[in-house]
């Protein structure tokens, strides 16, 4: 087995670097962290779990808390997941998935891990612009980062929805659409905020009045799709297109307009702002925005890992890609 020395001299660094980029301490540049992550895959270097472990009085395990109505249904946090698990095993982490019977319960038990010894440092999935989430971490001082952008200076790894909204919107708008409708999420999801900028700001770069009506909060199940989408079209003048905020959004407004006999790509143009493996196989398929999940998670797992050693981590925005398929006509 390749010692840590080997693998310094491979990427031509010192064997504190080595050190410093497998514990994710130390203020390392992006190109030396990528070397030496290279320089161990080739060499097959493990590091030894227990004894870094021990000197650093470390679980080496990252923490995720759950609610149980919490995405562990929804066919993306596996993704996700796999990012994580990725990013933490890298570095020599393991992940801990931990669940709680409601939200308040998870925000109280996360600090419980670490101070507790079971794990170093949270990663908060999905958070709110006042997450109770960001305030029991804070308050217990233990390290944490925010999967989405938090309403404060929290750490972050986010998706880049304006980007992402202002490109769905173009699509539309350049196949003749104006009156488009948004099925938002809850509003006090951070990414709603974000939906809603990219909206405004598309349609008055275009030069289209914005309608509230037109703005719909749809919450988060398909029953509430489905019920949202029937508020745009009982307007007396209905959208042309709507943009569903997430995949059960999508999926309660496909089931809206079939029991209307409307046609997504006929009828009225619909896209999904999260792409899962279902939206391929809709009736017709739905366009639909993909987020980067697996990336996203490996990013979680680095800045976390980062925070628990002492480090700084600057909160990063990700891409999002836009997967067009037959519900907008095409």
């Amino acid at each position: 087995m390749a010692t840590i020395k080997e693998v310094a001299r491979r990427a031509n660094v010192s064997i504190a670097t080595v050190s410093y980029v497998l514990n994710g301490t130390g203020a390392v540049s992006p190109e030396t962290r990528q070397a030496v992550r290279e320089a161990a895959a080739a060499l097959d270097y493990r590091p030894s779990y227990r004894g870094r472990a021990l000197q650093a009085r470390r679980s080496m395990t990252i923490g995720l808390v759950l609610s149980f109505a919490q995405r562990v249904a929804d066919p993306s946090f596996g993704e996700l997941l796999g990012g994580i698990t990725t990013g933490a095993a890298r570095a020599g982490y393991h992940v801990l998935l931990a669940t709680a019977p409601d939200e308040s319960a998870a925000a109280e038990l996360g600090p419980q891990l670490v101070q507790t010894g079971w794990a170093d440092g949270l990663v908060l999935l999905d958070v709110q612009l006042d997450d109770p989430r960001i305030a029991a971490a804070r308050r217990q001082g233990v390290p944490y980062i925010c999967m989405g952008k938090p309403g404060d200076a929290s750490p972050f790894v986010a998706l880049d929805a304006v980007a992402g909204m202002l490109e769905t919107m173009a699509h539309l708008i350049v196949r003749g659409h104006s009156r488009i409708g948004l099925i938002q999420p809850p509003l006090e999801c951070a990414l709603a905020a974000d939906l809603d900028s990219g909206y405004r700001e598309a349609l008055d770069e275009a030069g289209i009045p914005f309608e509230p009506a037109l703005i719909v909060e749809g919450g988060a199940s398909e029953a509430d799709g489905y019920a949202a989408m029937e508020d745009l079209l009982s307007l007396p003048k209905r959208p042309t297109a709507v943009i569903a905020g997430a995949s059960t959004l999508a999926f309660g407004a496909v089931h809206a307009l079939h029991d209307q006999r409307l046609i997504p790509g006929r009828d009225i143009a619909l896209i999904s702002f999260e792409d899962t493996p279902v939206a391929a196989h809709t009736a017709p398929p739905l366009t639909a925005v993909r987020q980067p999940l697996h990336a996203w998670g490996e990013a979680l797992a680095e800045g976390l890992i980062q925070l628990v050693g002492g480090g700084t981590w600057s909160s990063m925005l990700l891409p999002p890609q836009l997967i067009v398929r037959r519900s907008c006509g095409e």
